[in-house]
C-alpha cells in the first residue's frame, strides 16, 4: 500500500490492495489520483464532480482486491515465487503459491509460520530484512 517499492527502484509493481497516496471516486470510474493530503477527520467528506464520496484506493476486507487480472497473468509466468511475512490465510493472496508450486521455486520469509507453509519448497524464519537481505544475494 505504500511506495517503498517504486522508492527502491521496483518498475512493474501491483498494488493489489491500494495505495496509500491516492483516492478514487466511490461511485464513478475515474481513476485513482495523487493525494498526498491528510484528511481532517472533523471536515466533510470531499466529492467527486460526479457527486459521488471520495475515499481512500484501499482494498477493504470483503472488497475484491485491484489488478487480479495482472495478477494472475504473472503468476502464469513466474519462476521465483517469495511470499514475505503473510498468515497464509487472507484469500486470495494466500492461493497464489499453489497456482505456481509445479513449475516455480516458492519461497517464504517471515518472523513465523504461515497457516500454508507446506505449499512452499522453502521457509525462511527470521525479520525479512534480515533474511532478505542474505537470500537474494544468494540468487
Amino acid at each position: 500500500m505504500d511506495n517503498l517499492h517504486e522508492q527502491s527502484g521496483s518498475k512493474k509493481v501491483v498494488h493489489m490492495h491500494g495505495e496509500l497516496f491516492k483516492s478514487r471516486c466511490d461511485r464513478c470510474n475515474r481513476p485513482p489520483f495523487d493525494d498526498t493530503n491528510l484528511y481532517d477527520s472533523t471536515a466533510e467528506i470531499p466529492r467527486c464532480e460526479c457527486g459521488g464520496r471520495i475515499r481512500p484506493h484501499f482494498c477493504w476486507f470483503g472488497e475484491v482486491p485491484f489488478e487480479l487480472d495482472r495478477i494472475y497473468e504473472a503468476l502464469d509466468v513466474c519462476t521465483v515465487f517469495i511470499a514475505v511475512g503473510t498468515s497464509g490465510v487472507v484469500e486470495p493472496a494466500a492461493s497464489f503459491v499453489a497456482q505456481v508450486t509445479d513449475r516455480a521455486r516458492t519461497i517464504y520469509v517471515g518472523p513465523e509460520e504461515p497457516a500454508n507453509a507446506s505449499s512452499f519448497t522453502e521457509c525462511y524464519l527470521g525479520k525479512a530484512g534480515e533474511v532478505l537481505r542474505d537470500l537474494l544475494g544468494a540468487l
